[in-house]
């Protein structure tokens, strides 16, 4: 069994990592143009970079964030497909049925941190033109799933890759699972979560 990763590094692989990619990804698109760098690339960066840098200090005095700024999950899951979309070019839709609107509560932090990794997994690496995220909401469990077009990834890839046994990681101590399959069609990735967390001494094995 994998260890969870340790909070410090989770967040720092959640958070400034993967905005760090996301740039990386607008960069390497600007380049491959011809002609200069325009400037409002220069001004998006910039501003990454203070949001990244303000970030780093919440995590070192303690204050950061511990939940996104959209009132519930299929917002912020929303928005985060939105971001997506206008620096990578995939389109991404997010269906959510009958997950409650406007809070946040249970497992729905665990969901969209995992979520979120795994859109932002297709953005780096799948090669993907479309994405899928669907949310269902049950009495006593959470189950999301996402797809993409993209090109699929080896077995071995997968082990070799920090995100996605941090996501298995945290759905186990969530108390859920985590399945992930890739072929050359795409990839599809579904994480079942119980509504609420559990105790430590009822984790799934």
């Amino acid at each position: 069994m994998s260890a969870v990763p340790p909070p410090l590094a989770q967040q720092l692989h959640d958070g400034v990592l993967q905005s760090l990619a996301i740039a990386r990804i607008r960069l390497d698109r600007a380049l491959a143009q011809d002609g200069p760098l325009p400037r409002e690339l220069g001004a998006e960066l910039r501003l990454l970079l203070d949001h990244e840098i303000a970030g780093l200090r919440g995590l070192i005095s303690g204050s950061a964030a511990s939940a996104p700024p959209q009132p519930d999950l299929p917002s912020a899951l929303t928005a985060t497909a939105e971001h997506l979309r206008s620096v990578t070019g995939i389109r991404i839709r997010v269906d959510s049925r009958t997950a409650p609107p406007g809070r946040w509560s249970g497992n729905d932090l665990t969901a969209y941190r995992i979520v979120r990794e795994a859109l932002h997994n297709t953005a780096k690496h799948s090669g993907a033109t479309h994405a899928w995220v669907t949310v269902t909401a049950r009495e006593d469990r959470l189950v999301c799933a996402v797809h993409d077009d993209g090109g699929g990834f080896s077995p071995d890839a997968a082990r070799s890759r920090f995100g996605l046994t941090a996501m298995s990681a945290q759905a186990r101590e969530a108390g859920g699972s985590l399945d992930v399959r890739s072929r050359r069609t795409g990839t599809f990735v579904t994480l079942v979560l119980p509504r609420q967390p559990v105790s430590k001494g009822k984790v799934h094995p």
